[in-house]
């Protein structure tokens, strides 16, 4: 198995993903490009030696739709040449899409391959590519996230003041990181409003 290396890691600032949001007048496709062309720039990778680009997104519809990972890889410069592809594993679309390169890189199929995500929530709506009501003969319940973490948290024995402190916490000392400048070398600027 081939050894596996993450040469670069780049990332947009994090918005608050609401309408009128700091990068609200950002589309997800030229958010998406600016990163992609930054991760690449970074990595002093040629965009064409690019094997694979593989990207999250959970809402692939409207602005993110239409294969979103090859409409960003074409936008941010890349060759019609590179393949790029879109997944949804709903939360943790980004992780799948690093760890399908990942694994890619690891078979022996590609040496280079980019695995990246976007997901521009003050654009389109939560749950926005849900079915309006599921079918009768679906075989499972489906539960929204806040139900699932009420029973979660119910099977666990987790309370609700505890995991107040824990998001607390949680977002104290990403504060401080923040102030501290610890995630200045990984956060791409991203211009807003002429996009």
């Amino acid at each position: 198995m081939t050894d596996v290396f993450i040469v670069s890691a780049v990332r947009s600032p994090v918005g608050v993903g609401k309408p009128g949001g700091a990068l609200n007048s950002v589309t997800p496709l030229n958010l998406a490009a600016q990163v992609l062309a930054e991760a690449v720039a970074r990595a002093g990778v040629e965009p064409a030696l690019v094997q694979d680009v593989v990207m999250g997104c959970v809402s692939a519809l409207g602005e993110q739709g239409a294969n979103i990972g090859r409409l960003a890889a074409l936008k941010a410069g890349f060759p019609v040449t590179v393949p790029a592809v879109t997944v949804n594993r709903m939360c943790g679309s980004s992780q799948q899409a690093i760890h399908f390169a990942a694994q890619a890189i690891a078979a022996g199929d590609m040496d280079i391959a980019v695995g990246a995500g976007v997901e521009m929530m003050s654009r389109i709506p939560i749950a926005a590519d849900w079915p309006s009501e599921w079918p009768a003969d679906f075989p499972y319940r489906f539960l929204h996230q806040g139900v699932s973490a009420e029973m979660i948290a119910g099977q666990w024995g987790l309370t609700r003041d505890a995991l107040d402190d824990f998001a607390y916490e949680s977002h104290l000392r990403a504060g401080a990181a923040t102030r501290d400048g610890r995630f200045t070398r990984e956060t791409l600027p991203i211009p807003v409003g002429a996009n």
